[in-house]
């Protein structure tokens, strides 16, 4: 093999460790900013649960609003070169997500903050994003709950 033949190989090598430590590391903040989620999303279930509304809060991890999984799942779509990070947040038909951007910027309702912003506290924009999430499942849930009973009224 001659000197060209193995730098080209070596460029290639070098280009395929960084793609795969950048989405090594997209994964494990996507984890962390799930779990934030997750605890988040917890007390504003918990909240509707002092309010005697229909939902589970056994867990941040074990959530149901009127009888309706909360899902917080963080996702990495890695296509050589590409990584695309975001947290899932899914409730019947409500969704959001929050997307991890490359320079670990966050964008999770209101102005992006940084990761290491996150690390330190928890910004208001992303309490009030994971309570409007909340606010929207609820009130989904609520609708389509009186459309079932208003249908299995109706005359056949």
């Amino acid at each position: 093999m001659n000197e060209a033949s193995k730098t080209l190989l070596m460029n290639a090598v070098k280009e395929w460790s960084k793609f795969a430590t950048e989405r090594d590391k997209m994964r494990t903040i996507a984890m962390e900013v799930a779990a934030v989620a997750q605890r988040v999303v917890y007390e504003s279930v918990s909240f509707l649960k002092s309010q005697n509304i229909d939902v589970v809060a056994d867990s941040p991890t074990a959530m149901k609003v009127m009888g309706q999984p909360v899902v917080i799942e963080p996702v990495v779509e890695a296509n050589f070169p590409n990584v695309k990070t975001r947290v899932n947040m899914t409730c019947s038909g409500a969704t959001r997500a929050i997307v991890i951007n490359p320079n670990l910027s966050i964008s999770a309702g209101g102005n992006p903050f940084m990761y290491d912003q996150l690390k330190k506290g928890i910004p208001e924009s992303f309490i009030t994003n994971a309570a409007e999430f909340v606010a929207d499942a609820f009130l989904f849930i609520a609708r389509n709950q009186g459309q079932e009973k208003q249908q299995e009224q109706k005359p056949a």
